[in-house]
């Protein structure tokens, strides 16, 4: 007999799988994995608690309130976005912080792996030069540039955000108490 600890992992893994596997091959995570996960997510957070799953609903409030800016900066895609908010149902408010951290990491990692394997560690260091550039005179000079730039390197951030929150599950690390 499964735990509903047990049940939340499952759930969280499968949802993940779905969306590394669709981000690897499309480039894109579909609505038809983040809204289920989400739901999901939240009715696991129910049963656990035995009512309204107030943790979860905070978790993925909060996950949405970080990664829309990101998104709407043009930092991340609009499904790593809504990923990151079913994440945080399943993780709730406190083990946010450590999906964001293990996720950046791991990110970071995939972006240098993939940067290299690709030949292209020169543009992205020109890039990032213009990206700096904008930002310190405030967009006078430099590039401003977006996941959606033509030619923009980017990488499946599915996998980072799904590592981040494996990881989170079975190391937390947080500043507002544990998962």
């Amino acid at each position: 007999m499964f735990s509903l600890a047990t049940l939340q992992l499952l759930a969280l893994s499968i949802i993940l799988i779905a969306a590394v596997v669709t981000d690897i091959r499309e480039r894109r995570i579909p609505n038809k994995i983040t809204v289920p996960g989400l739901l999901i997510g939240l009715a696991i957070a129910a049963a656990m608690r035995g009512g309204f799953p107030v943790g979860a609903l905070l978790g993925a409030l909060l996950a949405l309130m970080v990664s829309a800016p990101l998104f709407a900066l043009g930092g991340i895609g609009a499904g790593d976005a809504k990923l990151l908010t079913a994440v945080g149902a399943f993780v709730g408010p406190g083990g946010l912080f450590s999906v964001f951290l293990y996720g950046a990491l791991a990110g970071g990692v995939l972006a240098i792996v993939t940067t290299a394997w690709r030949g292209a560690l020169g543009s992205v260091f020109r890039n990032l030069k213009n990206l700096l550039l904008y930002l310190i005179t405030l967009g006078r000079y430099g590039e401003r540039l977006r996941v959606d730039s033509p030619g923009a390197l980017t990488v499946p951030y599915g996998l980072a955000i799904a590592i981040g929150a494996l990881v989170t599950w079975f190391f937390p690390f947080s500043l507002g108490g544990s998962i």
